[in-house]
Formats: structure tokens, sequence, C-alpha cells
């Protein structure tokens, strides 16, 4: 009989092997970064008639990275219920942060007097990295499955 080491909250698929993991999360990745990041773009546009660039951009990523965080854990990672729960969006927040750098350095170097154009083409680009970035943090770090820590064990199973 082999034992399964996998948290309950962790399916046992998510520990298959790299190649097929890779295969089942990306595309799950790719469209809940292309909703994230319609999201951000859209709310980026919004908020930049109103506010400075920095803080649109600040504003718009911190709202899509909670959402992006939540729903790469479901549906990418197939992670649910509230265990780990905290560490994975602490690990989504580091993740957030780093692509936060890399969008405000990309705003940073453009001339300020630049059209909306062309800043929205540098969020474009920084955020592309940004989710390169992201999913290789969530993949080998935040949701990797030998890096969770075993939930409690419930006892012993009732035959």
């Amino acid at each position: 009989m082999s034992v399964m080491t996998a948290t309950p909250h962790v399916p046992a698929t998510a520990a298959g092997s790299a190649p097929t993991a890779l295969s089942r999360r990306l595309p799950s990745y790719a469209v809940v970064g292309s909703m994230c990041t319609v999201a951000y773009l859209v709310l980026f546009w919004a908020l930049s008639a109103i506010l400075p660039s920095m803080a649109a951009n600040t504003v718009a990523m911190l709202t899509t990275a909670i959402a992006n965080t939540a729903a790469n854990r479901r549906f990418t990672f197939g992670v649910t219920g509230r265990a780990g729960a905290v560490r994975d969006h602490l690990g989504g927040l580091i993740a957030f942060l780093i692509g936060m750098g890399i969008s405000t350095l990309s705003l940073a170097v453009i001339p300020s007097d630049s059209s909306a154009a062309v800043e929205l083409a540098a969020v474009i680009l920084a955020n592309g990295l940004a989710s390169a970035i992201r999913f290789v943090l969530l993949q080998g770090w935040v949701f990797n499955p030998r890096l969770r820590p075993a939930a409690p064990s419930a006892g012993p199973a009732a035959e």
C-alpha cells in the first residue's frame, strides 16, 4: 500500500512530473494572467486619468495581484481550502512586489511628458516580464508541493 505525501489541500496530481505539471499549469496561468492583465490595463488607464501614473500603477497592480493570486491558487495550482492561504498570499505579495518594481522602473525610465500610449506600452512590456517571473516564483516556490508545510494528521483512518 502506498502512502500519499501531498497535503490534503494540494491534489496528488499537483506533485506530478515537471513537464506534465507545467503543460497543465501554463495554459491556466495564461488565462488567469490574461484576464488579470486586461483588468489591470483597464484600471491603470482609468486611474491614470485622475492619478499620477505611479499611483495609478500601484493601485491597479495591487488590486489585480490579490485576485491573481487567489485565482492561480485555485485554478492553476489546484490548492483549495484555508490551509496555507496566508503563506500563499504572502508569497504572492512578494511576487507582486517584484512585479511592482519592474513596472515602476519601466515608468521611471520613460520621460515624464510621455503620452499615455507610451506609458501603456511600457507597462505592457513590464507586465509581460513580471508575469514570467511570477510564474517561476509561484511554480517553484509558493505552490511547490515539496516546499509546502505538511498538514497535521487527522489520526488513524477508520477501517
